[in-house]
């Protein structure tokens, strides 16, 4: 089980827009911007990654809610800024996390809902729901 912890855990990264993180990647033509879909995989991302040194053996976390609002656009070749917190690690740790440009506007903000799972069972029952189909 995740080793609980009554302090926040945070993380940062900086990423600089690359042309695979862009809108146009999504049906945008054109819009040469950081898409909602990079900010969201990004966050997944670093919030696994944060968690990852509490879990126990066998453990991993998957995602399984977000919120977000995407307030800004950060053009290819400049850098987001994200930042992820959470004040309690469980079973379920909740994520407040925001994306700022470089000149420190919040370009998304939301939250996002992992859930540590044991990575046996998890894989066990999805090849089952696939034979099952």
């Amino acid at each position: 089980m995740v080793r609980a912890s009554s302090t926040e855990v945070k993380g940062r990264d900086v990423r600089v827009v690359a042309a695979g993180d862009c809108a146009t990647q999504w049906g945008n033509d054109g819009l040469e911007v950081l898409s909602t879909p990079a900010i969201l995989g990004y966050t997944e991302q670093l919030c696994a990654e944060v968690l990852a040194p509490r879990l126990d053996e066998g453990e991993m976390t998957v995602g399984v809610r977000a919120t977000l609002h995407h307030k800004a656009a950060v053009p290819v070749g400049a850098k987001a800024v994200y930042h992820v917190a959470a004040e309690e690690v469980g079973r379920k740790t909740l994520f407040t996390f925001s994306v700022r440009d470089e000149a420190g506007v919040v370009v998304c903000e939301g939250t996002h809902l992992r859930a540590t799972v044991n990575t046996r069972r998890f894989l066990a029952s999805m090849e089952a729901a696939r034979s099952d189909g």
